[in-house]
């Protein structure tokens, strides 16, 4: 069991307490000497420029169907890999 006295804990809190106060008043006084009171000022970022200069050349044509005169898209070539045909350079 421990033989704390009732007297032990009062000690301890007031000493805690003194601590604190002690902190708290260090802070304030580092406070003014280094001059912490001056907010930095902010700057705003500039906004951006966005032009929206956009032509719009499709025309939409009557009819949802096809007439028959519209040709399919042409399919893309394939691709070549080169670095995988060719002869090792030793």
């Amino acid at each position: 069991m421990s033989e704390e006295s009732s007297g032990s804990g009062l000690k301890n809190a007031i000493i805690g307490l003194v601590t604190i106060i002690v902190t708290a008043g260090a802070g304030v006084v580092g406070k003014m000497i280094m001059g912490g009171d001056e907010a930095p000022a902010a700057v705003a970022a500039p906004a951006p420029i966005i032009n929206l200069n956009v032509e719009n050349n499709n025309s939409v044509k009557g009819g949802g169907g096809s007439d028959g005169t519209s040709t399919p898209a042409a399919k893309p070539a394939p691709k070549k890999d080169d670095w995988t045909k060719a002869e090792p350079k030793w």
